[in-house]
């Protein structure tokens, strides 16, 4: 999994909605106790629950949902086997 390269991916969509998201990006990761280059699908998974949670925050539940979807279709796009194996998709 290209773990980098799907934060960076949120990162681009998520902070221009407010400059702390980035600040909790950094405390969701340190919270599942992993880096953005460790980053494995399982780990992702619990990111993108703890990251909808703190967005509800920001935008609502609705808005926040939304924005889980977004993650979901990027995990979909940078780990596809994991969700072949979990017969996810």
């Amino acid at each position: 999994m290209d773990g980098k390269g799907f934060i960076e991916s949120i990162e681009k969509e998520l902070v221009p909605i407010s400059p702390i998201i980035s600040y909790a990006i950094k405390k969701q990761l340190a919270d599942i106790r992993t880096t953005p280059s460790d980053l494995n699908p399982a780990d992702a998974m619990m990111f993108i629950e703890n990251m909808t949670d703190a967005l509800e925050l920001f935008m609502g539940r609705a808005d926040a949902q939304k924005k889980r979807k977004f993650m979901m279709s990027l995990l979909r796009k940078h780990a596809p086997e994991y969700f072949e194996n979990q017969s996810l998709i």
